[in-house]
Parts: structure tokens; C-alpha cells; sequence
């Protein structure tokens, strides 16, 4: 009686978790169709080299950490390749553009003939209600490595 009820819950379990990764992306070309599809993505955390330095639309402090006073509280990624993006306080959008790649979509500068700056989007982390985009770079503490991730919700 006990094995029954116990199989039973590990295969309802199991199903649960089946239909809670079916909005998740499963390729470039399924992630690019959802982040399209999303009108408007809002700014929900940043985190840098693993510690969250926004979250809930508030900065917190990190000490001797890299603080961003500057970043996009929303961003668009359009159909034509443009990812438009509103910097806080800011009216004006800046403009990059986006490319759906074998196994990623990647994210930078308008100009192609610029390097450097690009930020990655992994499919497994893209779904309709939430998509995060990352990079890593020596620009903001040189010469140490910084990885900064921002996770962003889709707007209502």
C-alpha cells in the first residue's frame, strides 16, 4: 500500500515538473520566438560575480563590490533584431541588436564592426514570464574577471 502511494506522488511529481519546463525555451529559435512575443521585459535582479546587487527595485549595498548606478529598467527585443532598451531616468531608448545564434542569442553593439560588450542569453533560461542575460567582463575592475547576470520579468 505504501509503495502504490509512494509511486503514485513520485510520478505526479514528476509531471508537475514536466509541465512547469514546457514555457521554457528549448532552442535558440523557440527562445527567440518567446522573447519576441513578450511586448515589454522589466528589470527584476542584477547580480554580480554571484551576489545580488538588485533586487524587489532597490540597489543593495556590497562592500568593496562593484555598485551600477546606471542600467535599463526595461527592455524590448524586436522582431527586426533590436534590442531597445530605457537606461533609469531616461527617456531616449539605446539601441543595440540582437542575433540568434546555434546555441545562444547574443546581444550587443548596433555597429558590427564594434567588440567586446557582448551579452549572452541561454535558451534554457528564457520562458515567458522571466529571461536572463549575462556577461563577463575586465571593464569594471581591471584586471579581475566580472560576471554580471540580469534577470528580467516580463511587464503586465
Amino acid at each position: 500500500m505504501f509503495l502504490k502511494k509512494a509511486l503514485t506522488w513520485i510520478i505526479c511529481c514528476g509531471m508537475l515538473v514536466e509541465l512547469s519546463s514546457c514555457n521554457k525555451a528549448d532552442s535558440p529559435q523557440d527562445a527567440a520566438a518567446i522573447l519576441t512575443q513578450v511586448p515589454l521585459w522589466k528589470i527584476d535582479e542584477i547580480t554580480v560575480n554571484d551576489a545580488i546587487t538588485f533586487r524587489d527595485g532597490k540597489m543593495t549595498q556590497q562592500f568593496g563590490g562593484i555598485d551600477f548606478e546606471r542600467y535599463m529598467e526595461t527592455v524590448e527585443l524586436r522582431k527586426d533584431g533590436t534590442f531597445s532598451g530605457i537606461f533609469k531616468g531616461e527617456t531616449k531608448p539605446f539601441l543595440l541588436k540582437w542575433k540568434q545564434n546555434d546555441q545562444n542569442i547574443t546581444v550587443g553593439a548596433a555597429d558590427t564592426t564594434a567588440k567586446g560588450g557582448e551579452w549572452t542569453i541561454d535558451p534554457k533560461e528564457v520562458s515567458k514570464e522571466v529571461f536572463t542575460m549575462k556577461t563577463q567582463s575586465t571593464a569594471y575592475d581591471y584586471p579581475n574577471v566580472t560576471r554580471i547576470s540580469l534577470k528580467f520579468k516580463a511587464a503586465e
